[in-house]
């Protein structure tokens, strides 16, 4: 796989991370590492689809991106409520 696949299909990490947060409101909690992984396998199998690098390793990609989009979106939500516990926020 070229490296540039797969750092284009690194790169959707933040955009799926920003997409969980515009469909939290829609989409109940449990079921969002499920969409962060169906987002990032659709972003790297549209990243790849009708070239030579298309195969089983894009889908591998898709779901480790969605992975770790889902593990940014918890630490960051950790974080958030940690800080804001802290300073006392509502």
């Amino acid at each position: 796989m070229d490296d540039n696949i797969v750092f284009g299909g690194m790169a959707a990490v933040p955009i799926i991370t920003a997409l969980l947060q515009m469909f939290k409101g829609w989409v109940p909690n449990k079921a969002l590492p499920f969409l962060a992984i169906v987002v990032g396998v659709g972003w790297n199998v549209g990243l790849t689809v009708g070239t030579d690098e298309f195969s089983r390793t894009t889908i591998f990609l898709g779901i480790v991106v969605g992975l770790a989009a889902s593990g940014l979106y918890s630490a960051s939500k950790a974080t958030v409520e940690e800080v804001t516990d802290r300073i006392g926020w509502p």
